[in-house]
């Protein structure tokens, strides 16, 4: 059977915090990430575990050595809780193509001088909506 594939090409860091969010304010193990997301938990626990593991080095996640319970840094509560607010996405989608350029320019502008988990998180949501390897790709609305 094939590996199940956890990469960031494959789920957004966003999507795993949103499992994790809605779930247990405790934390969850690895095993219960994996079912949350979905998986065969025998067959994708040490997938998951190695994606918490880097979310974990870029200050996303914290892991509690002694329960094994994975929790959000307050840095990714900020962006679960922004991400709620609709009004926001509601005005991104309405800048016209042409302006994004400037958009981008600040965006790259914090992925510089700001938070070193913000820029991983700018940067890894870059891989993921720009690779042709991501599954976002597949999700591609027609212009």
């Amino acid at each position: 059977m094939a590996k199940p594939h956890v990469t960031v090409y494959d789920f957004r860091d966003t999507d795993i915090m949103a499992h994790l969010a809605a779930t247990s304010a405790l934390g969850m193990t690895s095993a219960e990430i994996a079912e949350a997301m979905g998986f065969d938990v025998e067959e994708a626990t040490r997938a998951v575990g190695i994606r918490l593991s880097w979310m974990k080095r870029y200050g996303m996640l914290t892991l509690d050595d002694k329960t094994n319970l994975w929790s959000m840094t307050n840095g990714a509560d900020r962006v679960m809780a922004a991400q709620k607010v609709a009004a926001m996405t509601e005005v991104i989608e309405k800048v016209p193509d042409e302006s994004m350029v400037e958009v981008m320019a600040h965006v790259t502008s914090r992925y510089r001088l700001g938070d070193p988990m913000m820029a991983s998180l700018l940067r890894r949501e870059f891989v993921y909506g720009t690779s042709r390897r991501s599954r976002a790709w597949g999700r591609r609305k027609p212009r």
